[in-house]
C-alpha cells in the first residue's frame, strides 16, 4: 500500500498559539482552508473545499479538487488503514478528527496510522520547525515561504471579526494553496533523507499521542480564585510602585533608570537573572526593595493560570501538553503550561491555599501564610490546579535520585551504590547527607535533614555531577532557595588544601569574567564545595574525561566503536552522524561532528541560546545527556508496563510518570514491582527506588 504524505492549511477563531493545537481543533469554528497530499513520490494534489472549478494555483503538479467532498483517493486511502505521514501529525489527526474534518464527513484517523516526521527529525537532533529540519538537511525540496503571509491573513478572523472568503481574497488562496503543496514536498523529502523512527521508538510515540489525547483535568473553579487575587494584589504592587517611584513596575526604563540614580548606577538591566543576582548584593534597602515589587509584579509563574485557561477543553481537560522527544536525550517536555518548569513551592499545604482562594479575600490568604509573600503563596498552587475526574485518583510514583544513582552505576562509583542500596533497605543514611558528610569529613549522623549542611549535600549533587563548576552551583542555591550568604559558613570548614586550589582558581576567574558578581570568600567557598564532591566522586570524574577521549577518538576514526563504562556507552561515526550508543540500545544521534582545538563541535540546540546550531559539548555534558536518556529509557519501560498492568497513563513529568486511576485502584507494592523489581534487563544492577503519591491532586 502505498504512504501518504499530508498537510492541512486550517481557519480560526481559537489562537492556535496561544490555546494549543488539542483545544484549536475542538474548537467549532475551526475550518479546513486546504488539504496537500501526495502518495510515495507522486504529484502533489491540493483539496480546497471552498474553492470552484476556475480556481487554478500555481505550483501543483497533482489533480485539484473542489467542493464539499473528500477525493475519493484519499478517502479510500485513510479508510483501508493506510499509513498518513505528516510534519507534526497530531495536527493533522485532531484537525481532520475535529470539527474542521467532521463538517466534510472526513475519515477518522487513527493514532496507528500516524507517522510523525517532526518526531522523525527530533529523534534524530535535528530542528523541530520543517523550515529548519529541511535547511539543516540540506533537503532537495524546502518549504516556499512567499506563501506564509497570505496564509496569516486567511487562517484567522480580521480586525473586524470577518472570516477572509475566497471571493474576496482570491490571489490569497492562490498562494496559500502554493504554500500548502511545497509543505507536502518539503515533508516528504526531509523524511526520505532522515532515517525513520525505529519500531520501539514508534511505540513509544503512539503510547505519547494515547496519554496526550486522554489530558488531564483542570479545577477551573481554582483558577478564576487565583487569577481574581492575583489581580488584586498587582494592583496593590502596582499603587506601591507607583509612589515610592513615580513609574510603574511595567515602564522598564524609567525605572532601571530611577534605580541607577538612587544608589545602584551599576544596574545593566531589569532581567530576571540580573534582579536575582543584584538582590543578593549589599544595595541600598529602598532600591532593594523596589526590586522585590518589580520582580513580584512581574512574576511568570504565575502566567500558567490563564496559560491553563486559554488551553482547557472538553471536560475541563488539558490535552496534547507534553511534547515527545522534547529534549534531544528523548525526555518530554511541554507546551502551553511548562509542566517541566512550574514554581517550586514554598508552603506545605497548597490546597489550603486553594479553599482559602475561593473566598477572594486577600487579607485572608495573607493571615493564614504570614510572612509568605502573596504571589509565591499564590505560584505554589499551580499544580494542585490540575486534579482528577470524580471517582478517581492521580497516581504519581518518581523515581528518587534516578539520576545520582544512574550517574554512580555507570562509572563504579561504588561506595554510592552502596549508600543508596542501604537506604532503601531502611539501614542507611540519606544520599545528600551522606555526600555532605563525606566531603567534609564529618560523621554523616550531624547531617539533619532540612540543615543548611544536607541543602549544601543535595545541590552538590544535583549540580555538580556533570562537570559543573560554581555557576552551575549557584543555580541549584536559586533553585533551592538556599542564601549564598549562608555559604559563608561553609568557609572556614573547607580543608587547607582546596582553600589553597580554590583561591588559585579565583585569579584565573578575575582574568576570565566568571566571577558571576561573587565576592572572593563566597566564590572561594562554592568552588571549594566543587572540588570537595569531586574528590569524593573520582570514578565519575574520570568518566566525564572517558566520555569526551572516546567521543573525540571516534570522530577522528569514522566507522571505529569507542567504548566506554564497560561498553555501556559506545561511540561511532555514521554518515553525518556522531551516535551515543545507551545501554537499552537506543541512541543519540549528533549531526555533523567535527573536533576543534580538542573540543567536539555538532549541530544542535544551544540549551543557552535556545537556538539550533553549530555547539560544543564537552564530557560532563555527555554525560548528562547519556544520564538523562538512560534515566528516560527506565521510565519508557515503566510507562509501558503500567499500562500493560490497566494503569492509565495522562503524561510525566522528568521521572514521574503521572496516572489517573479509579479510586483505590492498584497497589503501592505492584507499582513498585512494575517500576524497580521488574526494570529491564540492559539495567542490571541499578539500584531503583519510587516514592509513590495518591490523590484528587498533583503535588510536588
Amino acid at each position: 500500500m502505498s504512504d501518504l504524505h499530508i498537510d492541512i492549511e486550517s481557519f480560526s477563531r481559537c489562537d492556535l498559539k496561544k490555546s494549543g493545537m488539542s483545544r484549536y481543533s475542538e474548537d467549532e469554528s475551526t475550518d479546513i482552508l486546504c488539504v496537500g497530499y501526495a502518495f510515495d513520490g507522486g504529484p502533489v494534489n491540493v483539496w480546497t473545499p471552498s474553492a470552484d472549478a476556475a480556481f487554478k494555483p500555481p505550483n501543483v503538479d497533482g489533480a485539484l479538487y473542489f467542493g464539499s467532498e473528500v477525493p475519493v483517493d484519499l478517502r479510500q486511502h485513510i479508510e483501508s488503514g493506510g499509513l498518513v505521514f505528516a510534519y507534526n501529525a497530531a495536527f493533522e489527526r485532531l484537525t481532520l478528527n475535529g470539527p474542521a474534518g467532521q463538517r466534510y464527513n472526513f475519515p477518522k484517523i487513527s493514532i496507528e496510522q500516524t507517522r510523525c516526521v517532526m518526531a522523525q527529525m527530533r529523534v534524530h537532533g535535528l530542528p523541530g520547525a520543517l523550515e529548519d529540519a529541511a535547511n539543516a538537511i540540506n533537503a532537495p525540496f524546502k518549504k516556499d515561504m512567499r506563501g506564509v503571509n497570505a496564509l496569516r491573513y486567511l487562517c484567522k478572523p480580521r480586525k473586524d471579526g470577518s472570516r477572509p472568503s475566497i471571493l474576496e481574497e482570491r490571489s490569497r488562496f492562490l498562494e496559500m494553496v502554493a504554500y500548502n503543496a511545497s509543505d507536502v514536498r518539503a515533508e516528504r523529502s526531509v523524511g526520505a533523507i532522515v532515517p525513520p523512527l525505529d519500531k520501539a521508538e514508534l511505540a513509544v510515540y503512539h503510547m505519547d499521542q494515547d496519554f496526550n489525547d486522554r489530558g488531564w483535568r483542570v479545577d477551573l473553579e481554582a483558577v478564576d480564585s487565583m487569577e481574581i487575587l492575583i489581580a488584586e494584589y498587582k494592583r496593590e504592587l502596582l499603587s506601591l510602585c507607583v509612589r515610592k517611584t513615580g513609574v510603574k513596575p511595567s515602564q522598564h526604563a524609567q525605572l532601571a533608570q530611577w534605580i541607577r540614580s538612587h544608589g545602584f548606577p551599576e544596574l545593566e538591566n531589569l532581567q530576571a537573572d540580573t534582579v536575582r543576582k543584584v538582590l543578593l548584593l549589599n544595595i541600598p534597602e529602598e532600591v532593594k526593595e523596589v526590586l522585590k515589587i518589580y520582580s513580584t509584579y512581574g512574576m511568570k509563574a504565575v502566567a500558567k493560570y490563564p496559560a491553563m485557561r486559554l488551553a482547557v477543553g472538553k471536560g475541563n481537560r488539558l490535552r496534547h501538553l507534553f511534547m515527545f522527544y522534547g529534549a534531544g536525550t528523548g525526555r518530554w517536555s511541554s507546551v502551553i503550561v511548562q509542566l517541566q518548569n512550574l514554581f517550586r513551592p514554598v508552603i506545605k499545604d497548597p490546597e489550603t491555599a486553594l479553599i482559602a482562594a475561593q473566598t477572594w479575600d486577600l487579607g485572608y490568604l495573607r493571615a493564614l501564610f504570614a510572612g509568605v509573600d502573596p504571589m509565591k503563596v499564590m505560584a505554589s498552587c499551580i499544580r494542585s490546579c490540575l486534579i482528577a475526574d470524580e471517582g478517581k485518583e492521580l497516581v504519581f510514583p518518581d523515581y528518587a535520585g534516578v539520576e545520582a544513582r544512574w550517574n554512580a552505576w555507570m562509572f563504579g562509583e561504588e561506595w554510592k551504590l552502596k549508600v543508596f542500596r542501604d537506604y532503601d533497605a531502611g539501614i542507611g543514611p540519606n544520599n545528600y547527607a551522606v555526600v555532605y558528610a563525606r566531603s567534609f569529613g564529618v560523621p554523616v549522623e550531624t547531617v539533619k535533614k532540612d540543615t543548611i549542611e544536607y541543602l549544601l549535600g543535595k545541590c552538590m549533587d544535583l549540580y555538580l555531577g556533570y562537570e559543573g563548576g560554581v555557576a552551575a552551583f549557584i543555580k541549584g542555591c536559586a533553585t533551592y532557595r538556599v542564601d549564598l550568604k549562608r555559604l559563608l559558613a561553609a568557609y572556614d570548614t573547607l580543608p587547607d588544601d582546596i582553600v589553597l586550589e580554590a583561591q588559585d582558581a579565583w585569579a584565573y576567574a578575575c582574568e576570565t569574567g566568571r566571577t558571576y558578581d561573587l565576592d572572593e570568600k563566597l566564590w572561594v567557598t562554592c568552588e571549594g564545595l566543587k572540588r570537595l564532591w569531586r574528590r569524593a566522586h573520582p570514578k565519575i570524574v574520570l568518566g566525564w574525561k572517558q566520555l569526551k577521549e572516546a567521543s573525540l577518538n571516534a570522530v577522528a576514526n569514522p566507522g571505529e566503536i569507542r567504548a566506554v563504562a564497560n561498553k555501556r556507552i559506545m561511540f561511532k561515526v555514521e554518515g553525518k552522524y556522531l551516535l551515543l550508543r545507551l545501554p537499552s540500545g537506543r541512541k543519540l544521534w549528533y549531526y555533523r561532528p567535527e573536533i576543534r582545538d580538542e573540543t567536539l563541535y555538532y549541530y544542535g540546540m544551544d540549551t543557552v541560546k535556545r537556538i539550533w546550531g553549530r555547539t560544543s559539548t564537552y564530557g560532563g555534558k555527555l554525560c548528562e545527556n547519556e544520564t538523562q536518556a538512560g534515566c528516560r529509557d527506565i521510565l519508557v519501560a515503566a510507562k509501558f508496563k503500567l499500562r500493560g498492568a490497566g494503569h492509565p497513563l495522562i503524561g510525566s513529568v522528568h521521572d514521574q510518570p503521572i496516572m489517573e486511576v479509579p479510586l483505590g485502584f492498584g497497589s503501592d507494592d505492584e507499582i513498585r514491582r512494575l517500576m524497580c523489581a521488574e526494570a529491564p534487563a540492559w539495567a542490571e544492577g541499578l539500584p531503583l527506588a519510587v516514592e509513590i503519591q495518591r490523590g484528587p491532586r498533583f503535588r510536588k
